[in-house]
């Protein structure tokens, strides 16, 4: 921290963003409907707590024209952020860690070379 400091910071914080988007998305892409059996489980138990009857969404508006079939249903936003950072806070920051420390001299010299930065102690 105390050679490179922010920049180091900048570095696992760009990392970070990218990480947690990219497991947002791979998970939107190839696991979405194990999240939403997860979320209809979920509420189901939270609103039997509270004493509310849950209806899955898969029944709901089967009176009506609109047939609803489970595996094109998508979970919610929220529930694809709560995954994805648990994934992203806990199995992947070794990976992120490491990559940070790999790359941040790489950047804080590159930086140097185009005058951004001062210099860099030694």
């Amino acid at each position: 921290m105390k050679k490179y400091g922010p920049v180091g910071v900048g570095v696992y914080l760009a990392l970070s963003v990218v990480d947690l988007g990219l497991t947002m998305a791979v998970i939107s892409f190839k696991g979405a409907d194990k999240v939403k059996g997860m979320e209809e489980w979920v509420l189901h138990k939270i609103k039997g707590w509270v004493g509310i009857r849950h209806k899955p969404s898969s029944d709901e508006d089967q009176d009506s024209n609109e047939i609803l079939v489970e595996h094109n249903e998508k979970p919610s936003f929220t529930s694809l952020f709560v995954i994805a950072y648990g994934i992203h806070k806990t199995i992947l920051l070794p990976f992120r860690l490491s990559l940070t420390a790999a790359i941040t001299p790489i950047v804080a010299r590159r930086l140097r070379d185009l005058g951004w930065i001062k210099k860099i102690i030694k």
